[in-house]
């Protein structure tokens, strides 16, 4: 198989959120995606299977955390693809694509999960041979910073 086009990357991205059933049920579809500025968001709707305090109405933590650990790892894929560029085969890339897993990563939750729509963005801090180092955040529909993440994936 040849190199895909940055149309085709973004649809083997999407194809990501529709394969893993848990993020399914969360609801969390692509966003914004541009493979060339490793630009990643993903965005989802509140709805009652999501919720952790019902006296509050508020997202349950581990959707928070799900949500920034998702769109981290896609980032993490996006620029470790970029990373190795035409030096390396496809069928090598997509082999150590699918590999990437989180190696360690720290959620801040700044304010409760209020609100009935929610983004989250990943940004690389950093990408190395064998690590990448990305930040997540997640806001509400209000534009306010629920949670933030920094996560390291190896691939």
């Amino acid at each position: 198989m040849s190199e895909p086009s940055p149309q085709e990357f973004r649809g083997l991205v999407e194809g990501i959120f529709k394969q893993i059933p848990f993020i399914q049920e969360i609801g969390l579809e692509l966003h914004d995606f541009d493979l060339e500025q490793q630009i990643l968001s993903a965005a989802f709707s509140l709805k009652p299977e999501l919720i952790g305090n019902s006296w509050t109405n508020i997202l349950h933590g581990g959707v928070i955390a799900t949500a920034l650990d998702t769109v981290g790892g896609l980032t993490a894929m996006v620029a470790a693809y970029h990373r190795m560029g035409g030096a390396i085969e496809w069928e090598e890339k997509v082999q150590r694509l699918t590999r990437l897993g989180t190696v360690d990563m720290r959620v801040d939750y700044l304010k409760p999960g209020r609100g009935q729509h929610f983004i989250c963005s990943g940004t690389v801090l950093r990408v190395g041979n064998k690590l990448v180092v990305t930040r997540m955040e997640l806001h509400n529909d209000a534009q306010d910073l629920i949670a933030t993440g920094t996560a390291t994936f190896l691939y």
